[in-house]
C-alpha cells in the first residue's frame, strides 16, 4: 500500500490546461452571448435598421465559432485522436458532447447568416455592385426578382426556422462548456450546476460588450445616413442598458458562488482562497473584478456615458477582458488545488501557445474588418424606399 501511494505522489497534477483552453472556452460563451442578445433584441424591435446589427451579431460569431477550433489543435498533443469521438462515442464524456453540439451551432449559425445576407446579395447581383461576382457563387446562380424588402418576406420561414435552431445549440453550447470545466480536477470549485449559470451571466456580458465594441467599430468603418446612424446609435445605447444589467446579474452570481463554496467544506474555503488570496487573486480583483465589472459598470451606469462612443467601446473591451480572466481563472484556479501534497500546483510558461492565441485574435479582428467590406450589411437606401 505504500508503494502504491508513493507512485501516485509522483503523478504530474499540475495545469494541464491553461490559457488556451481558457481562451477556447471564453470564445464560446462570447460567440454564443453576442448571437443570443442580438436576436432577443431583434425580437423585441422588429424594425428594419435593426438588420445590420443581426447580421453583425450571428456572421461575427461564425467566424470565431470556425477558428476556435484550431486553439484546440495546438493545444492538444495528438490532435488527430479526436476524432475518434465521431467513431467511439462515450455518452459520459462532456468532450463526446461538444463533439456534436459545437458543428450543429456552427451549421444553424452559418445556415442563419446565409439567409440574413442573401436578399442583400441578390439585389447587389442584380445591379452590378461591387462584389457582385462573389455573391453570384454563393448564391449558385440563383438570382430572385424583387427589392430586398420581398426576397426576405418570401424567405422569412426558413430564415426563422435557422434562427429558433441557433437559440437552441447556442444555449446547448453554453450548458456544454460549463459541464466542461466542471470535469477539470477541482471539481469541488468548478461544479457543473454553479458553472452553467456562471457562463450564461458571462455570455451576456461578454457578448452585449462584443456587439457594442463591433457596433461602434462598424459604425466608423461603414458610411450611414443620418437617420440610419440616429437609430444605430440608440439601439448601441440600449445595449449598454443591457450591459449594465448583465454586469450586475454576474456579479450576483459571483458572490453567491463564492458563497457556496465556504460552506463546501475545507476544499471549497481553499477554492475560495484561490481567488481571494492565493494564486489567482490579482488577476481576480484587478483584471476581473476592477477592470472586467467596476469599470465598465461605470462607464455604462448613465445615459450621457452609453451615448459616448469612446466612453462604451472601453466600456466593450474592458467587459470582454474580464470574462476572459473570469474564464481563466476558474479553469486554470480548479488546477491549481494541490490533490496530493500541500503546495499550489505550478503552471508552467506558455510563450509559444500563448503568441497562437493572440495571432488568433488578431486574425479574427482582421477578419471583422474585412467583412465589413465584403459582405452586404447594409440594405440600400433605394431598397428601404421601395419597401
Amino acid at each position: 500500500m505504500n508503494g502504491s501511494i508513493q507512485w501516485i505522489s509522483w503523478v504530474k497534477h499540475g495545469v494541464v490546461f491553461g490559457y488556451l483552453i481558457a481562451m477556447y472556452m471564453f470564445l464560446i460563451s462570447m460567440a454564443v452571448g453576442a448571437h443570443l442578445v442580438t436576436l432577443f433584441a431583434k425580437a423585441y424591435y422588429r424594425d428594419e435598421d435593426f438588420l445590420p446589427l443581426e447580421k453583425v451579431g450571428t456572421f461575427l460569431p461564425l467566424l470565431i465559432l470556425l477558428l476556435m477550433p484550431f486553439l484546440l489543435l495546438v493545444d492538444m498533443t495528438h490532435p488527430e485522436r479526436s476524432y475518434t469521438m465521431y467513431y467511439h462515442w462515450n455518452w459520459t464524456a462532456t468532450v463526446a458532447w461538444g463533439a456534436y453540439i459545437m458543428p450543429l451551432c456552427v451549421i444553424s449559425y452559418a445556415l442563419h447568416s446565409f439567409y440574413l445576407f442573401r436578399p442583400e446579395m441578390m439585389v447587389a447581383v442584380r445591379e452590378g455592385r461591387p462584389g457582385a461576382g462573389f455573391y453570384r457563387v454563393l448564391l449558385r446562380d440563383r438570382i430572385e426578382a424583387g427589392s430586398a424588402a420581398e426576397i426576405r418576406q418570401r424567405q422569412q420561414k426558413a430564415e426563422r426556422l435557422w434562427a429558433n435552431l441557433t437559440i437552441v445549440f447556442s444555449f446547448l453550447a453554453l450548458i456544454y462548456v460549463g459541464m466542461r470545466l466542471s470535469a477539470f480536477k477541482g471539481r469541488v470549485m468548478v461544479h457543473s450546476l454553479a458553472m452553467v449559470f456562471i457562463f450564461m451571466s458571462l455570455a451576456a456580458s461578454s457578448g452585449t460588450g462584443f456587439m457594442i465594441l463591433l457596433g461602434r467599430l462598424k459604425t466608423a468603418i461603414v458610411p450611414l445616413t443620418q437617420p440610419a446612424l440616429i437609430k444605430r446609435n440608440r439601439f448601441l445605447v440600449d445595449f449598454g442598458v443591457i450591459l449594465k444589467y448583465a454586469l450586475v446579474a454576474q456579479l450576483v452570481i459571483w458572490v453567491l458562488y463564492l458563497i457556496q463554496l465556504n460552506f463546501t467544506g475545507t476544499g471549497g474555503k481553499l477554492a475560495a482562497y484561490i481567488f481571494l488570496g492565493g494564486p489567482r487573486a490579482m488577476q481576480f480583483w484587478i483584471l476581473q473584478v476592477a477592470i472586467g465589472l467596476i469599470l465598465p459598470f461605470a462607464l455604462v451606469l448613465f445615459q450621457s456615458l452609453r451615448e459616448n462612443s469612446l466612453a462604451s467601446l472601453v466600456a466593450g473591451a474592458a467587459t470582454m477582458l474580464g470574462v476572459f480572466f473570469a474564464v481563466a481563472n476558474l479553469s486554470i484556479g480548479s488546477q491549481l488545488i494541490p490533490l496530493t501534497h500541500l503546495e499550489w500546483e505550478k503552471m508552467a510558461p506558455e510563450p509559444f501557445r500563448t503568441a497562437f492565441g493572440i495571432i488568433v485574435m488578431v486574425i479574427l479582428f482582421l477578419l471583422f474588418l474585412a467583412s465589413y467590406k465584403i459582405l452586404p450589411y447594409e440594405t440600400p437606401v433605394s431598397q428601404k424606399s421601395e419597401a
